[in-house]
């Protein structure tokens, strides 16, 4: 798929409870990368529709859907943070899941979190986290796919260690091929 320009603006929107400055974070990092408007709507419920019960965990491409119908402005994408554990059937998690394209996208930050893994609470590597799985699922909508270069924020992400080598930014050419 070829990247296009971002639309008029992003709307960023909770799914239940999020960390305290999440929206506040991914919308911030989400323009200062892409230059892209953004606002942050009122919380919505968290997707309990979404939840595949033998996995004890919530189907990120039924949340997709769920925002395109909720939210159906075709000049305006959205992207959805919650706190639950998504997964998609082929994979046993997934930090966030996009539609290549827009218009729309889901982050998770439950595995985020350092005491996931048992270590103790980090609110700024939570957040750094949560600024650096936006931005991706963002240029995800935006056409860009993953990259190979580690401290792209489009190098795909299967664990945190992968989360946390990665930067905020968007290599040169992934830049170069957001606007080409």
């Amino acid at each position: 798929m070829r990247p296009q320009e971002p639309p008029s603006k992003l709307h960023i929107v909770s799914l239940g409870d999020t960390p305290e400055d999440a929206e506040e974070r991914a919308c911030s990092a989400v323009q200062s990368c892409f230059g892209m408007n953004c606002e942050i709507l009122s919380p919505e419920p968290s997707p309990e529709f979404a939840l595949d019960v033998s996995r004890d965990q919530y189907n990120s491409l039924e949340i997709l859907d769920w925002l395109e119908n909720r939210f159906p402005k075709p000049d305006q994408w959205i992207l959805g943070i919650t706190n639950v554990d998504l997964a998609i059937p082929v994979l046993t998690f997934v930090f966030g899941e996009a539609r290549l394209g827009g218009p729309s996208a889901v982050i998770s930050t439950f595995r985020l979190h350092e005491e996931f893994y048992g270590r103790s609470a980090d609110t700024l590597v939570l957040l750094s986290r949560i600024e650096k799985e936006a931005i991706h699922e963002v240029g995800h909508m935006m056409g860009l796919t993953h990259c190979l270069d580690r401290n792209c924020v489009m190098y795909p992400s299967n664990s945190l260690s992968q989360t946390d080598v990665k930067s905020t930014k968007l290599c040169p050419e992934c830049r170069s091929n957001l606007y080409s």
